[in-house]
């Protein structure tokens, strides 16, 4: 009797002080990770500690059906991981192309990976893949990427996505030139541009002015970078020194940039700066010079009154225009069609009916321009250094194309879901209050009428396995030392 007393007595002991130990241990190896992958299953819809909901409301009415874009959400690692391999299961009800992607470490741009690409694979034209690539051929003429990539056909007739062609571009008999070029027009916020460089320095000089509208330093920095993406040269400069929102203009600043011996080729310059800052003013001795896509035209408000008009060139075939202000609802003329913004906040979408290069001029400026094209301020300095885009509404028999090269893995399919995979490098994405950053793209959902519904989002987030040196960073991380 007394020995069993004392075996249940024993028994009941160890059961006590083995359910602590054991929730220590769990809790210990989910810390350290001792593999190395640390998996979420996420059904969303459903709370996590580790994902948080698609946001904004209004872009997925349910919590899970995307209807507008773009959509983005939080992932909360619970340490350092150097990898992120994530398996998203959808539905996609009509739209081109779905992407996921994470806020890359400078907190301006995503890094996007493909995850569904129905004008990839719904295509007609002969197709060909390997090694995570996909070759789309009107008329079979290569036997194998292989063979593209090094006998590429004119860049004209190629569009790509998410693919760099390794063949850089040139233009043939280019000449340097000293004489100066000014851009005159007002460039509001963030841009990027492209420009030519041949046995001459890259030279540009930036008057800008902080108009101070909104509370907060306002910095202006120039990155350069080359053909491979490689950072070449940067410049900054800091606020002036008003950090109201009171509105007080500065005086005209400047910016100046020199980069002498860069090799021949097409250089990427960004114009880093908040919307506070109204570009007025580009100098350069650089013969070619086209903005990327989007370009902000300010408005003249203590600077030059009345309103000027803006003239630009551009190949793109769809733009859009917008405008915040009522001074600055007009009628912009693109090549020899018409088209109205009719009130502040009202998005207008045009296609252009014209082949070729066209002008747009914006009577009174101060609109906001987007598109799939190049932007120039003169005719003579336009040029295309890149191939055709593939986006939701690209028109690929219009613009001539013959191939498209994407890297792409078409996804697969359970049953009435798809499943794709994307991994990302988290040592390169920005790390903010304990979180990444993660966004759903869908370009043209909303025009299309399309919805893609988000069932689960699964991630194994890697790091080297367990170390007995990492046990002594949770202790110390622990103890706040």
């Amino acid at each position: 009797m007394k020995v069993g007393y004392r075996v249940l007595s024993w028994t009941f002991q160890l059961v006590i002080v083995a359910i602590p130990v054991a929730a220590f241990g769990w809790l210990l190896a989910q810390e350290l990770v001792p593999s190395g992958t640390f998996v979420v299953n996420h059904a969303v819809g459903e709370r996590s500690p580790f994902i948080d909901r698609l946001l904004p409301d209004a872009r997925v009415p349910d919590g899970r059906t995307i209807v507008d874009e773009p959509v983005t959400f939080f992932a909360h690692p619970h340490r350092a991981f150097d990898v992120i391999d994530v398996d998203v299961r959808f539905r996609n009800q009509g739209a081109g192309i779905v992407e996921l992607g994470a806020l890359a470490a400078d907190g301006r741009s995503y890094d996007l990976r493909p995850l569904e690409n129905s004008l990839i694979d719904g295509s007609p034209w002969h197709r060909l893949d390997a090694d995570d690539l996909v070759l789309l051929q009107r008329t079979p003429r290569y036997a194998s990427i292989a063979d593209f990539l090094v006998n590429l056909p004119p860049r004209h007739e190629i569009a790509t996505s998410h693919f760099t062609l390794p063949t850089p571009y040139r233009i043939p008999g280019y000449r340097a030139s000293d004489q100066t070029r000014v851009i005159d027009a007002t460039l509001r916020g963030f841009h990027a541009f492209k420009t030519y460089v041949a046995d001459e320095t890259l030279a540009f000089s930036f008057a800008f002015m902080d108009m101070n509208r909104d509370e907060g330093a306002d910095p202006v920095s120039v990155v350069v970078t080359d053909e491979g993406g490689k950072q070449v040269a940067t410049t900054s400069i800091g606020d002036d020194g008003d950090v109201s929102a009171l509105a007080r203009p500065s005086s005209m600043r400047s910016l100046d940039l020199s980069v002498p011996g860069l090799p021949e080729g097409a250089y990427k310059v960004e114009l880093r700066a908040g919307r506070d800052v109204f570009f007025r003013r580009i100098t350069t001795t650089q013969q070619k010079l086209v903005f990327l896509n989007d370009v902000f035209l300010g408005d003249e408000v203590a600077y030059k009154e009345p309103a000027r008009p803006v003239r630009f060139w551009t190949e793109a075939k769809h733009l859009s225009f917008s405008t915040t202000h009522a001074e600055a609802v007009q009628d912009l003329q693109i090549g020899s069609a018409t088209v109205a913004i009719p009130a502040p906040y009202a998005k207008v979408d045009a296609s252009v009916s014209e082949d070729g290069v066209v002008r747009v001029t914006a009577p009174v400026g101060d609109v906001l321009v987007e598109g799939d094209g190049h932007v120039a301020f003169s005719p003579e300095s336009f040029f295309n250094p890149d191939p055709v885009r593939l986006d939701w509404n690209t028109d690929i028999d219009r613009l001539g194309v013959n191939f498209v090269i994407a890297a792409y893995e078409s996804p697969r399919r359970e049953g009435e879901w798809t499943v794709a995979h994307a991994s990302f490098d988290a040592r390169a994405l920005a790390f903010e209050q304990g979180a990444w950053k993660f966004v759903f793209s869908v370009p043209g959902v909303k025009a299309l009428g399309a919805s893609v519904e988000v069932d689960r989002i699964d991630m194994a987030w890697r790091r080297r396995a367990f170390h007995w040196e990492d046990l002594a960073y949770v202790i110390q991380r622990k103890l706040g030392l």
